[in-house]
């Protein structure tokens, strides 16, 4: 056992020193084109997701990095893209297969869109999410032997009935406003908190209708709840505004009546300092009859 051991070290050894794999080349991007994402809860998953019946679209750029295997000396080569599949856990292969390779330089980017039909809810049941793989199919130049794809996985995608894509959107576009009571602290007009009650409580049972899955039910209240919540904010921007144009009319007639007070307690300040004026010459005057008095007293000749 322990000659095997010591006969195997050298091999390890060897394959560390000198890689064996064939290709780094790479999907160095992927992403779904307007896919609808968003959290849903009879998966408790954050979903992509599509409706049966429309078309799943995908984009994808590849980096032609691909290097010849040991033994030296390694070189980077062209490429010829044959093909690109992508295989869903439905059981199902899309293949597009160029009837013409494209061919790559080294290190040259490609981009590549590709799409399909959503299969109908018989081939690909919307109990549970799918993983997906897709592979970029190739073939360097000037090489005989074979290569493995490139390829790229992920999961978490889902299709969707017409009920459940649809309680899908209203669910995400609801749930920022449901949650917490948040918009419900903001509202200060009777009318449209109670217009926003309602809508939290159809929300409320949308969402178990949801999570049991139950969509047609599920939608049905979600709808409710939206119109609810489009009533309330109605409500709150008429009453709101009305309210908003009478306080600025009595802040007006305030400011108004508080003007015209006091440009009468001014003609009345005014009028009070001109009789004070005319009180103050009064005085004066008289004092000035004592005064000549007095004088005309003093120069007086005297009687013998």
């Amino acid at each position: 056992m322990l000659r095997k051991i010591i006969a195997i070290i050298p091999i390890v050894l060897l394959l560390l020193l000198f890689p064996t794999q064939i290709a780094i080349a790479r999907i160095e991007h992927f992403n779904w084109i307007n896919p609808t994402v968003g959290e849903d809860p009879y998966y408790h998953d954050y979903v992509t997701a599509y409706k049966t019946g429309t078309w799943w679209n995908i984009s994808l750029s590849v980096y032609n990095d691909y290097l010849t295997p040991p033994p030296p000396p390694r070189i980077n080569l062209p490429v010829n893209i044959t093909a690109i599949k992508v295989y869903f856990d439905w059981g199902k292969w899309y293949n597009y297969t160029f009837s013409t390779p494209v061919r790559m330089e080294p290190f040259e980017v490609r981009v590549f869109n590709i799409g399909n039909v959503t299969p109908p809810l018989t081939e690909a049941p919307e109990m549970w999410m799918y993983s997906y793989t897709v592979y970029v199919e190739y073939a360097p130049e000037n090489v005989s032997i074979p290569v493995p794809p490139w390829s790229y996985s992920g999961d978490e995608f889902a299709v969707m009935s017409e009920d459940h894509f649809t309680s899908f959107q209203l669910y995400n576009k609801l749930t920022l406003m449901m949650r917490g009571g948040i918009l419900l602290e903001f509202i200060n007009v009777t009318e449209a908190r109670v217009l926003m009650i309602k809508a939290s409580m159809e929300f409320t049972l949308g969402e178990q209708s949801y999570s049991s899955g139950a969509f047609k039910d599920a939608k049905t209240h979600l709808k409710n709840a939206d119109n609810y919540i489009n009533e309330s904010l109605v409500a709150w921007n008429k009453q709101g505004t009305a309210f908003e144009n009478a306080t600025l009319e009595y802040y007006y007639a305030l400011a108004i009546a508080t003007r015209k007070q006091a440009d009468a307690e001014s003609i009345q300040a005014t009028a009070a300092l001109n009789n004070s004026y005319g009180w103050i010459f009064f005085g004066l005057g008289w004092m000035l009859i004592g005064v000549g008095i007095i004088i005309y007293g003093a120069r007086k000749p005297k009687v013998a």
